[in-house]
Order: structure tokens, then C-alpha cells, then sequence
């Protein structure tokens, strides 16, 4: 039998990628480099960066004509576009079909689920939206890669004079808010496993302002806080655990200095985030922050393609998500579920303006913290590629020990609780790359398991998937504020008990 140090053994089909790395930062040389059996998030986690499996030349010679030379800090979008993925397999041994996990639709008792359970949860949603606490949502459970429950009910838009309500779909279309960060922290991880960048790497390799940033001296006044040099730099692990520093679009520190307009391209933002003095020195402090958005930025100029290219291209076409995109094409309009405000004196749901560039237009801001919008069919499918362990339908978007890494905590205790205020802490979770991770699962206000990974978006979209029961379940609706009659909290507490063969 063959085996790679790695642990592959032979018969198992196996990507090559052909990136060449950059695995001397302090020289600056490049060389190529193969790991024949794929798995180059093992070897580079594990420090092999001369990868010692044994087809090594044998791939090398096979694969001569790739190329050989990258320049050391970007990436024509041509030569983006040129790394193949080539399917080998080790030297003896059959080929083996990628497993098809297509999420349809199951009788929920064949993979463990009560329906009597989903009954419950169903009914609770209705009563929302026939009470009109809510126009409508929809919402979906998967377990072993099968859907279970998937529903919409009530109005992407309400009646408002003459024009009728338009009924729920399916497939209708959320702005996900934040939900985006977990697309782009995958974009980045892709990044790293080809090599290209690394997580201890400086932010100013690829932005070079990010080499002049201060940190106030006194972050609780910072309109009269002198400044000084950060203890050291921003790295872009930093930026994936919210460490960096950073501050929030709709904090009062960003909203003054006018940092954020969805009318400015990515590279300004990211130059004006640059120019705002740290909230702390990087690694010292949790701060749920503008850090994805800078990270896209990264991916832009790392990979040489603007930021919905490279999603495009490199994760929502692989995992056949083709309605989650950065705003609401014309022939799509007729989909997109409108944002109702919830009055503070408890009347009537009162429909929000439209942004001052509304999502059905395509903005200049391309940026990977929020803007994208989706469906749950859509989400479904990307969470359902962390379980799987980054593949879904024969597509690998990842390496499994990489999306593990993603799906773990890496907040150190000294910054626990991590928390959007200190008023607010969250015991029960610690922080991945682009989701929150159950660590105690004694201290959560819900039924939930250590492992679990999600998160949520400002308008009422909630995801989470658990590695323990093997579920997805996704709810989306668009409400303001997200916390109104805290009906994704109530959907993720009967979620929890559905299963039944625990």
C-alpha cells in the first residue's frame, strides 16, 4: 500500500494544486513547490514546507509545464485564472467517485428528525407572521447532507396601497449582513492553503498603509486621546479573529470620520480604516470590527481579481450558489424580500427606506463584511460544505484540516468573553475565522453542542451548523432591529430538539 507522510493512502483521488509559494518570507525567494497528495493544509500546519511524499517527482516531471515564477507580492488576475486543478491518484489503487451530498428534500424520520418536533417549530414561525410581528421569512433544517424542513411563509413585500403583498418564495433573497464574513474568511483560508499568504503574515505586505497605524493611547475618548505605535503589527489572523484592532461601521469612532459609503470603492475604505488610529494593540483585545472588509481587500490584491470575481470564480460557482451575489440583478427584483422596521410603540411593521445606493444597483463597495445577499437554499449549501469537511458534490472549496481550523475557537482565554458589548457577553462561544464556536456549552441560553459554528446578520438572518447532530438549519428574515420578538433564538431553541435518535 502506498502512503504519503500525510496520511493518504492509495486508491484516494487527491488535488494538485499547481501554486508556487513563497515559503521564505525573510528572502523573498520562490519556488515551486508540490504536495502530491493534496492535503497542503496538513503540510502547512504541520511545518513540512519541503513535502516529503513519495510521488513527488514523479508529479514535478509530469507537471513541468506549469509555471515555474510568480512575482512576490501580487498575482495577475491572468495567472489567477491559469493554477489548474489536477485530479492524480497514487500509483496503485482504483479511482475512487467523490461522494454526492445534494441537499434534497428527505422524510425527516429516515435521517433521525421528528416531524412531530418540526410541526412545533413551524407552527411558532406562522404565529409570527400571522400576528404580523413579522411580513415573512423563511427557513430551513438539514441533517446528513438531506433537507428536512424547508418553508416560507408570509410576504417579501406587504401590502402598501394599490400594490398587493408578494408572497414568500423558497428562493427568495435576504440581505445577509454579516452573514457575508464566513464567504469571505473562506476566501481567505483559500488563500492559504495555496500558499499565497500566510496567518502571521504582516497586513502591510499587502497594504502598505497598514505599516503607519497608531493606537490611541486612551480608546474610551479617542476624539482627545494622543497616540502611539502598536506593540506590533496587524497580521491577518488579526483581522479573521476580530484582534486587530479595529473598529465597527456604525460605531461612533468610524461613522464621524465618514469611513464607510457603499458610493466608495473597497480600496478607499480599507485606506481610510488605515488612516483611524487602533482601538488597542493588535492580539489584546476582541472587538467585532471592519477587519473581513480589509481581508477582502487582501483577496483582491493577492489573487489580482475584484472581489466578487475571485467569490465568484472560486467559491459560489463551485458550490452552486447562484443567487448570493453583492446586489439584486433586474430579473431577480421580483424575489428580493424588502426590510420592515419594528415601531418602538408596538403598531404596524413600517417598511425601511432603501439605501442611499439601494441593493437592486451594484455598488462601488465590493466589501467582504457585509453586502452580500443570499438565499437559504443557497446557505444551506455553504454550510453544508463545513460539515463535509469542504466539499460538496464532488467541488472541493477547501482542505478538511483547514475548515477545521476555521471551525474552531482561537480566542485566548485572557480575551474571553468575547461579546458586541461588554454589557452583553457571549459565555457560551469563542470566535473561528468568520463564525462563533460553542466552548461551553453549560452556558448557553440554548440547546446547542460544543462545536457548533455560525452566525447571524443585523437584519434577522441567523445560520449555524453542528458538527455533533450533523445539522444545518438556516432562518431568514428581514427585520429591524434583528432582535425584535427574538425569533431566531426561539427557531434555533426548537431546532435543537428535533433529533431523536441521540
Amino acid at each position: 500500500m502506498c502512503v504519503a507522510p500525510c496520511g493518504l493512502t492509495a486508491g484516494t483521488i487527491v488535488n494538485v494544486k499547481s501554486f508556487l509559494i513563497k515559503p521564505d518570507g525573510r528572502t523573498g525567494t520562490t519556488y515551486p513547490r508540490f504536495c502530491v497528495c493534496g492535503d497542503y493544509a496538513y503540510h502547512r500546519l504541520h511545518g513540512l514546507h519541503d513535502n516529503p511524499c513519495y510521488h513527488r517527482e514523479k508529479a514535478m516531471s509530469r507537471f513541468w509545464n506549469l509555471p515555474v515564477r510568480r512575482p512576490a507580492t501580487t498575482v495577475s488576475s491572468a495567472f489567477w485564472r491559469g493554477l489548474t486543478f489536477v485530479t492524480i491518484t497514487c500509483i496503485s489503487g482504483p479511482l475512487v467517485a467523490a461522494e454526492d451530498t445534494s441537499l434534497v428534500r428527505v422524510e425527516p424520520e429516515s435521517v433521525g428528525v421528528s416531524s412531530a418536533r418540526l410541526l412545533l417549530l413551524d407552527t411558532m414561525l406562522r404565529q409570527h407572521v400571522d400576528d404580523g410581528r413579522v411580513a415573512g421569512l423563511v427557513a430551513g433544517v438539514a441533517r446528513h447532507g438531506r433537507i428536512v424542513y424547508l418553508e416560507a411563509m408570509g410576504s417579501q413585500v406587504l401590502v402598501e396601497g394599490a400594490q398587493a403583498a408578494t408572497p414568500m418564495r423558497e428562493d427568495s433573497i435576504f440581505q445577509i449582513r454579516s452573514n457575508t464574513k464566513a464567504i469571505t474568511s473562506l476566501a481567505v483560508m483559500q488563500l492559504i492553503e495555496a500558499g499565497l499568504i500566510g496567518l502571521d503574515d504582516p497586513v502591510s505586505t499587502s497594504i502598505p498603509s497598514f505599516a503607519d497605524m497608531v493606537v490611541f493611547t486612551n480608546p474610551d475618548d479617542p476624539d482627545n486621546s494622543p497616540t502611539r505605535a502598536p506593540s506590533r503589527a496587524v497580521t491577518i489572523k488579526d483581522l479573521l479573529l476580530n484582534v486587530g484592532g479595529l473598529s465597527h461601521r456604525d460605531g461612533a469612532l468610524y461613522q464621524s470620520r465618514a469611513v464607510r459609503s457603499r458610493a466608495e470603492p473597497l480600496d478607499v475604505l480599507v485606506e481610510k480604516i488605515a488612516a483611524v488610529p487602533l482601538m488597542g494593540d493588535p492580539g489584546t483585545r476582541w472587538i467585532y470590527s471592519e477587519s473581513t472588509s480589509v481581508l477582502s481587500r487582501v483577496v483582491e490584491i493577492v489573487s489580482g481579481q475584484h472581489f466578487d470575481d475571485y467569490l465568484n470564480e472560486h467559491v459560489l460557482q463551485p458550490l452552486s450558489m447562484p443567487d448570493t451575489a453583492f446586489h439584486v440583478p433586474p430579473e431577480k427584483v421580483d424575489r428580493l424580500a424588502r426590510i420592515y422596521e419594528v415601531p418602538r410603540d408596538g403598531g404596524a411593521l413600517v417598511r425601511v427606506p432603501e439605501m442611499d445606493v439601494p441593493i437592486t444597483s451594484k455598488p462601488a463597495l465590493l466589501e467582504g463584511s457585509v453586502g452580500l445577499v443570499s438565499t437559504v437554499p443557497d446557505y444551506l449549501r455553504f454550510l453544508q460544505a463545513f460539515l463535509d469537511g469542504g466539499i460538496l458534490d464532488g467541488q472541493r472549496v477547501l482542505s478538511e484540516p483547514l475548515i477545521a481550523e476555521m471551525t474552531r475557537n482561537h480566542i485566548p482565554q485572557e480575551l474571553l468573553p468575547i461579546g458586541m458589548s461588554p454589557q452583553n457577553p457571549m459565555l457560551d462561544v469563542g470566535w473561528g475565522y468568520g463564525f462563533t464556536v460553542v466552548i461551553d456549552e453549560a452556558k448557553s441560553a440554548y440547546g446547542v453542542n460544543n462545536g457548533e459554528f455560525g452566525w447571524s446578520g443585523t437584519l434577522g438572518t441567523y445560520a449555524w451548523a453542528d458538527p455533533e447532530t450533523d445539522m444545518v438549519a438556516i432562518i431568514m428574515l428581514q427585520i429591524a432591529p434583528a432582535s425584535a420578538h427574538r425569533l431566531p433564538q426561539k427557531f434555533k431553541a426548537l431546532v435543537s430538539q428535533t433529533p431523536i435518535d441521540e
